[in-house]
């Protein structure tokens, strides 16, 4: 057995025979490999995905919109969690456990839910990281401080709307 050390002093034991105790492979060339192989396993640790957040009332628009962008985050590599709110629920998770969080909310009189607004100032230090959307159907005089408004009959737009606001979750991310 050869151990086989990095220069963190981290390192493994190397077996160079095979059952029958003969050496199967040039000593050399075995040692030079697996050491070069244990010191990258155990230099580098894993990246862990990028967290991400989504949050919705439900409605058919939002849950078609958040559904988009959960597909498009965990294609490439994102752990995407969804969660939803109301009235009674309000929004159960902290900014600061994720990377990045949308939020999409029903703007009813050009106002975010009471709940949410409650959340974000609970949440105020981490503000960087949320993107806030709502969806409006009358008023189109918007008086909240949201990052995006859409009207709320854009079903059909959800995809180019999920691909919009996946690539500014990204850009949060990136920062």
């Amino acid at each position: 057995m050869v151990y086989c050390s990095t220069a963190s002093g981290r390192g493994v034991w190397v077996r160079l025979t095979g059952k029958k105790g003969r050496v199967t492979m040039n000593r050399k060339a075995l040692v030079t490999v697996l050491c070069v192989t244990a010191g990258l396993a155990v230099g580098q640790e894993a990246k862990p995905s990028p967290r991400v957040l989504l949050a919705l009332e439900k409605t058919r628009f939002k849950e078609q919109l958040v559904d988009e962008m959960k597909q498009m985050l965990a294609k490439e590599g994102y752990e995407v969690s969804v969660l939803t709110h109301a009235k009674k629920k309000g929004l159960e998770a902290k900014a600061a456990d994720f990377d990045a969080v949308f939020i999409t909310n029903s703007g009813a009189h050009s106002k975010v839910r009471p709940w949410i607004t409650a959340w974000l100032d609970a949440n105020k230090a981490e503000r960087d990281r949320i993107l806030l959307h709502t969806t409006q159907t009358r008023d189109w005089k918007v008086t909240a401080d949201v990052d995006a408004v859409t009207s709320a009959s854009s079903k059909k737009d959800a995809a180019t709307l999920a691909t919009d606001y996946v690539t500014r979750l990204k850009a949060i991310i990136e920062k």
